[in-house]
């Protein structure tokens, strides 16, 4: 009898093992070396080099990833390539990629995606000049469904004369599916600041924004994105006197009384004079992922964005904030 009882105790502790082995999240089939300065991120895949590629998102398994690529002249799209038997497959264009769409994000539970679209938005006509609003779609049952646009205190349609960036909406990121951040200009405001908005009684907030520690009044913060603990808020800023030219990547940090600390430059690992823009990071916290314009000519402002990727440990981040 207490013989059996051993053999049951060491079966449960074999099944509860597995079971939780099976359970743990991570990006080790992303590259099989380590990265220490920022590289393509999979070449010849999400990045050619050719066309304009950004706005990455990854799957809470790494093993789907989403990413916005325009091809010359047209609407850019947002592609999806999936990870089985050790390749990746083909990047396609999402069935629910249908207009001008970008930026998509996962929720933090991989079942639903967030992405800007121009598309219209029924019974609410776009009166301005250019329009991007946060839709959202879900993987039901192997496929995404039909897209739809999030509630009208989140997406500010146009009025008329109204003009980018007022009243667009794009990047979408959440860290717990309940506080959203996002980047847009409110009318009437002077440029784009970062704002964060939550989910009470199933509703959306009226957007709040974040405090001068993150955006300053005379510059444009946004495309923002969050760390899957939400203790780091990446974001972009045109301009800033601590940065290095064009675009640049600033990060602030949550203190020990849950409020965000003033942002600091990523420095110049990530930052050059070029434009950056951050993109996503890994759910184990492993990878961040941003995309970065090659220019002939560093005065031009268009160049071609590419997606690149880099270990988080090699950011020193608890360092920026000593």
């Amino acid at each position: 009898m207490k013989l059996n009882h051993i053999l049951y105790f060491s079966l449960a502790l074999i099944m509860s093992c597995q079971n939780t082995n099976k359970d743990i999240i991570t990006s080790n089939h992303l590259t099989n070396k380590d990265v220490l300065i920022p590289e393509l991120f999979l070449p010849d895949i999400v990045t050619n080099l050719k066309d304009q590629e950004f706005g990455l998102t990854l799957s809470p398994d790494c093993k789907t990833i989403l990413f916005t690529r325009r091809i010359g002249d047209e609407k850019q799209k947002v592609y999806e390539t999936r990870f089985a038997n050790n390749i990746w497959s083909t990047p396609v264009i999402t069935s629910f990629s249908t207009d001008r769409d970008e930026s998509p994000q996962f929720s933090k539970d991989g079942n639903t995606v967030y992405f800007g679209s121009a598309r219209p938005i029924p019974n609410r006509p776009n009166k301005g000049n250019f329009d991007m609003n946060v839709w959202q779609t879900q993987w039901v049952d192997g496929k995404w469904t039909t897209p739809i646009p999030l509630p009208e205190i989140i997406n500010k349609v146009q009025v008329e004369n109204e003009e980018w960036p007022s009243s667009n909406v794009s990047h979408f990121v959440t860290a717990n599916d309940t506080t959203f951040y996002t980047g847009t200009m409110n009318r009437n405001d002077k440029g784009l600041d970062i704002y964060e908005t939550s989910i009470v009684n199933g509703e959306f907030s009226n957007f709040k924004k974040l405090p001068k520690t993150i955006n300053k009044e005379d510059k444009w913060e946004y495309a923002p994105v969050i760390s899957a603990d939400g203790q780091y808020l990446f974001f972009q800023v045109y301009n800033r006197e601590d940065g290095f030219g064009g675009d640049d990547i600033f990060i602030s940090k949550k203190d020990k009384n849950n409020q965000w600390l003033p942002s600091v430059n990523l420095g110049k690992l990530i930052n050059t004079n070029m434009n950056e823009c951050p993109a996503a990071i890994s759910s184990d916290g492993k990878y961040f992922f941003f995309s970065r314009d090659y220019k002939k000519n560093p005065e031009e402002y268009d160049g071609i964005s590419s997606l690149y990727f880099v270990e988080t440990r090699a950011l020193n981040l608890d360092n920026l904030f000593k």
